[in-house]
């Protein structure tokens, strides 16, 4: 009874993850907000990391220490790139996934599906952060990302560190809720789907590999 009991549990709560997740939006301000939202909190997780990475010796904001360019400007300056670095990576997957629309002859496109679905992955991906962000600030470890395969590599700066980075928990997740809110959300057929799915992830690899040579230690 205790067993059924649970499960019943189990499903009704799954079932208010998926209702919140693939139920359309027709208010383009609500999308709009939500993008906002995750930009934000991806601000404050930005300065969190970047501070325990700071603590821990690593180069960061161009090799400059939080002595060297103050505490109030090491938070604005972390937390606007965290924000504007998320909403703009929002924005260009956005008309990306417009433009393989078009490529794969999918008509009409459906942008708010889009949206909803750039969103829906993005809240993984914030999750995603805000849990390395707070192991970042609890071990010692000069690391950043503690969900993916990089930690089975040991030289950080290498490619293959970088590489296995992209092997993430929550950013898989995020790929297959993607997926998954296209196909829903988009209305697409699940074969499309699943083509503009991996090619988002080869550019975000891309794109990852870019921004680490750079020097930022974010994903």
């Amino acid at each position: 009874m205790e067993l059924k009991m649970e499960s019943n549990a189990q499903g009704k709560s799954n079932n208010k993850l998926a209702q919140f997740l693939f139920k359309k939006e027709g208010k383009v301000y609500k999308l709009i907000i939500s993008l906002l939202m995750l930009s934000l909190i991806a601000g404050i997780e930005t300065t969190l990391l970047l501070y325990s990475a700071d603590q821990k010796g690593m180069s960061v904001l161009n090799g400059m220490s939080i002595s060297e360019i103050g505490a109030m400007n090491f938070v604005i300056n972390t937390n606007v790139m965290g924000s504007l670095g998320l909403l703009v990576t929002f924005i260009i997957q956005i008309l990306i996934v417009c433009l393989l629309f078009f490529v794969l002859k999918v008509r009409p496109v459906n942008i708010k599906g889009v949206c909803q679905a750039v969103i829906n992955a993005g809240i993984f991906i914030v999750v995603g952060s805000g849990v390395n962000a707070i192991i970042a600030l609890l071990v010692k470890s000069k690391e950043t990302t503690f969900t993916s395969l990089a930690l089975l590599v040991h030289d950080e700066n290498s490619l293959l560190h970088t590489f296995m980075a992209e092997f993430e928990l929550f950013y898989i997740i995020s790929l297959i809720v993607f997926s998954y809110s296209l196909e829903k959300l988009a209305l697409i057929k699940r074969k499309n789907a699943l083509i503009i799915t991996i090619i988002i992830a080869l550019i975000s690899l891309v794109f990852h590999m870019l921004t680490v040579a750079s020097g930022t230690y974010l994903k």
